[in-house]
């Protein structure tokens, strides 16, 4: 891996970041393997909540049903580690279904393979409120 990202790895990414918004607010699990890793994970910092894996992902999604926040993300940074390692650093703004506001950082670990980027790790970091859903 190069020590900087092409405009194009840059601009899959970017994608990827805005498919996850789509696909995962609107509950469509079947298309979580088109965001996350087979053996992807998310990381709820506030709760201590670790979905590992499609499935897991997947029964995460679920179980917010009408609830889920409508996701934002924005203000990304790519960066390559010195041995490849590709992250991913974002503000991510959620509506919640009351219309309140919940926002807070990713702090993502990207793999390329055979079928393009996807997120091998995400961990979410909430700022405001202080309390609340994930």
């Amino acid at each position: 891996m190069a020590a900087e990202l092409t405009l194009t790895q840059t601009d899959e990414i970017r994608r990827l970041f805005a498919l996850f918004s789509h696909v995962f607010d609107n509950g469509e699990v079947d298309a979580l393997g088109q965001v996350f890793a087979a053996d992807g994970v998310i990381e709820l910092a506030r709760t201590g909540s670790v979905f590992q894996g499609l499935d897991a992902i997947r029964k995460f999604n679920l179980s917010l049903g009408e609830h889920s926040p409508d996701h934002h993300t924005v203000d990304t940074v790519l960066s390559v580690d010195e041995d490849g390692t590709v992250r991913g650093r974002s503000r991510y703004l959620a509506i919640l279904p009351d219309g309140s506001l919940h926002n807070g950082d990713y702090f993502d670990v990207l793999v390329h393979t055979e079928a393009g980027w996807r997120i091998a790790y995400r961990r979410s970091v909430p700022r405001y409120p202080l309390a609340g859903l994930h």
